[in-house]
């Protein structure tokens, strides 16, 4: 049986940027979700729905900008 071939041509770190993209997409949807859950649950508790719902989604939405921009930079900063 013949050693299993190391794919590293442009297809390949093509998928691999790909990839890392729909993480940090990913990242940035499961933060709003959390967040606005997390308000949500709150809002439950205290009876004041959807104030901080609302205030969570648009906190996890900041977050997971956050997220990206300093992954973005950090990137940037290496090349």
């Amino acid at each position: 049986m013949a050693p299993a071939q190391k794919d590293e041509g442009p297809e390949a770190k093509g998928y691999g940027q790909g990839y890392q993209y729909f993480g940090m997409a990913l990242n940035f949807t499961v933060a709003i979700l959390l967040f606005g859950a997390g308000g949500w649950f709150l809002d439950g508790v205290i009876n004041t729905r959807p104030l901080f719902a609302i205030a969570g989604a648009f906190l996890g939405g900041f977050a997971g900008f956050m997220s990206i921009y300093y992954r973005v930079k950090k990137d940037t900063e290496k090349r």
